[in-house]
C-alpha cells in the first residue's frame, strides 16, 4: 500500500472507525487497531482474535460491508 493510504487508515483507526487490511504474503486479514507511525507499522486484530504487526508496504487496504462481522 502507498504511504498516503497508510496515513488515511491510521486516521480512520485513530478516530474509532473500522479500517481493514489484507496481508497477501500470509493470506491473513484484520482490523487496524493502531499504528506505529515511527516505523510504518499497523497493529491488526485478525478475525480469530490474534494480534499482528505488519509494515504498511506489505499490506493492501480492504473494503468492507457497512454492517455485520468481517468474514
Amino acid at each position: 500500500m502507498k504511504k498516503e493510504s497508510y496515513e488515511h487508515l491510521c486516521q480512520v483507526a485513530d478516530s474509532g472507525q473500522d479500517a481493514f487490511i489484507n496481508h497477501p504474503d500470509s493470506s491473513e486479514r484484520g482490523m487496524v487497531t493502531s499504528c506505529i507511525r515511527e516505523t510504518g507499522h499497523l497493529v491488526v486484530r485478525t478475525p480469530q482474535g490474534q494480534e499482528r504487526c505488519w509494515t504498511f508496504a506489505e499490506c493492501e487496504e480492504m473494503s468492507h460491508p457497512k454492517s455485520g462481522p468481517m468474514t
